[in-house]
């Protein structure tokens, strides 16, 4: 979708939700490409990559912060977008992966992408607090998700209003994992896939595996999960097979444009 086309469908997506405008910045397809191909084996050298994007758009200082968790040996890293009220959109993906392969799927995909949505929804005025994570220790057992969750007091926990999760991205087109996704927000996924011109894929992995959505939905905050997950990719992961081979551009370009357009537009329609 070209830039014009992409403007006619932020202009159809606010005429449906009371005029409010969806607008952000757009990052061209060579940034995203740059930024994915960083992906390294060593996870303090990810964190570090991670921590070095996020102070590159400009989350640094106070709005960068790191949140120490038990049974890891990297903290989540917390990026804090202001909004004018205190109910909060988060984004989340980790950035630990398995000794073998280099993980650029599971999940440096999904991890690399918060600094760029960071990006694309600066420029505009937000309704929400939007807050990034790069949760570590997901492999070892959500650990990260598990203590963020843990340490938000419960006034708090109340204001979070949806957990949008990203994980496996641009090994095919985006999926969504729709038996655990909170209706609502998945009826809203729909519309702004459909307005762009994509089908909602879904694709469930209740009997496969976890994410770091697992502690919000138990602890009852709206949940989405979005993947590129198929039982023709799943082998791909947690082996040799994952790596930057895996990831294909378009698909992961279209997967980010998807997301970005997705939370501007949540943060539209949400309370």
């Amino acid at each position: 979708m070209r830039a014009g086309a992409l403007i006619g469908a932020l202009a159809c997506l606010a005429s449906s939700s009371d005029n409010t405008p969806v607008s952000l910045q757009v990052l061209e397809a060579p940034l995203i490409q740059q930024r994915l191909e960083l992906v390294t084996r060593k996870l303090a050298d990810r964190k570090v990559a991670l921590e070095a994007l996020f102070q590159d758009v400009g989350c640094g200082a106070e709005h960068l912060t790191e949140q120490k968790v038990p049974g890891s040996k990297t903290p989540n890293l917390v990026c804090t977008l202001s909004g004018a009220s205190e109910s909060v959109i988060l984004v989340g993906g980790h950035f630990d992966s398995i000794e073998a392969g280099m993980g650029a799927v599971d999940d440096w995909s999904g991890a690399v992408l918060l600094p760029s949505l960071y990006q694309s929804l600066k420029a505009t005025p937000r309704r929400h607090r939007f807050v990034f994570v790069g949760f570590a220790g997901e492999e070892s057992g959500l650990f990260g998700s598990h203590e963020f969750v843990n340490r938000l007091p419960a006034d708090q926990l109340q204001q979070v209003r949806a957990m949008i999760n990203l994980e496996c991205l641009g090994m095919g087109p985006a999926r969504v994992w729709a038996s655990r996704a909170d209706p609502a927000l998945l009826d809203d996924y729909s519309k702004v896939a459909s307005t762009l011109h994509l089908e909602t894929l879904g694709m469930n992995v209740d009997n496969v595996g976890d994410d770091d959505s697992h502690p919000f939905l138990t602890a009852k905050v709206p949940v989405l999960t979005i993947h590129s997950l198929t039982r023709a990719t799943l082998p791909i992961l947690h082996n040799s097979r994952d790596n930057l081979k895996a990831v294909h551009p378009d698909d992961y370009y279209s997967a980010y444009r998807l997301v970005a357009t997705y939370l501007a537009y949540l943060d539209t329609v949400l309370p």
